[in-house]
């Protein structure tokens, strides 16, 4: 970060620049601070985590990225942590804005909340994909 300190002096209506200085910010951490990754690692063995059963998850990078797809590894949901904290989704909603979700879908249809979803296109709670050649 760079900020500038700039001396200016008025005279005759008009600014004028005395002295210009370069400063250089500082990157400040909270004392004893550690990051939660560091923090939990420390109290649970992850070395333990299974991977799901289903047949597809080596095709879904966004779960877990070991560059498969052409990506960049490790640039991913990080979710293999979260599961093996016991989180699995269970009582949580999630908004997704997109352009469509096929709310329908075998996967989807049992989970999805019309409550928590909203089409800005046709303004509605359903945001059904809408295939069009434009």
């Amino acid at each position: 970060m760079h900020l500038h300190f700039i001396q200016l002096a008025y005279n005759n209506y008009r600014f004028q620049v005395l002295h210009v200085e370069q400063l250089t910010g500082y990157k400040r951490t909270k004392r004893g601070y550690r990051p939660l990754a560091e923090r939990l690692q420390s109290q649970f063995d992850f070395s333990s985590v299974q991977s799901p059963t289903d047949p597809l998850y080596n095709y879904q990078w966004y779960l877990k990225n070991t560059g498969q797809a052409g990506g960049k590894a490790r640039l991913d949901l990080n979710v293999e942590k979260a599961w093996a904290l016991g989180f699995t989704g269970k009582n949580i909603t999630t908004a997704i804005m997109d352009d469509g979700v096929d709310y329908m879908h075998p996967d989807i249809k049992n989970n999805f909340n019309a409550e928590a979803s909203y089409d800005f296109s046709s303004n509605d709670p359903f945001p059904y994909p809408r295939y069009t050649d434009d």
